[in-house]
């Protein structure tokens, strides 16, 4: 199901965006817990509830967020590209952060906000764009 009265341009799609990540993210943490409750070990249950959240996120920004008309076929690898890219940024600025003496909780804080922002403008203009072309003979 698409939410086809929600396709926008531009910074409409940012609150769903994020809503969307938000709740991919809750997703994986409480996977996460409940895996450790149940006496999984803790590195498997962060890894499990990681591939959950990411496969809801995906879902999420795909149908919601961007409303894509984009087969998965194209959309998922891309998507992943961007999540790959987002996971390296995000170790490359935090490490950045603290190397410069900053702690850990700012430095995470303002590296997910950072990784979220290029997450979100890779989305837009690459991983769900949907430009139409025209063949040129």
């Amino acid at each position: 199901m698409r939410f086809p009265l929600l396709r926008s341009n531009g910074w409409g799609r940012l609150p769903r965006f994020l809503l969307a990540g938000g709740a991919a993210t809750l997703l994986h943490w409480l996977t996460m817990l409940v895996l450790i409750g149940w006496g999984l070990n803790a590195v498997l249950a962060t890894a499990t509830g990681a591939t959950a959240g990411l496969l809801a996120n995906y879902v999420g920004q795909h149908r919601y967020a961007f409303c894509s008309n984009l087969p998965h076929r194209i959309a998922f690898p891309r998507y992943l590209t961007g999540a790959a890219l987002g996971w390296a940024l995000n170790l490359a600025g935090f490490s950045l952060l603290l190397v410069t003496g900053l702690s850990v909780a700012p430095s995470q804080l303002i590296t997910t906000g950072l990784v979220a922002f290029a997450n979100y403008l890779f989305a837009q203009r690459f991983v769900f764009h949907e430009e139409q072309t025209i063949n040129v003979q």
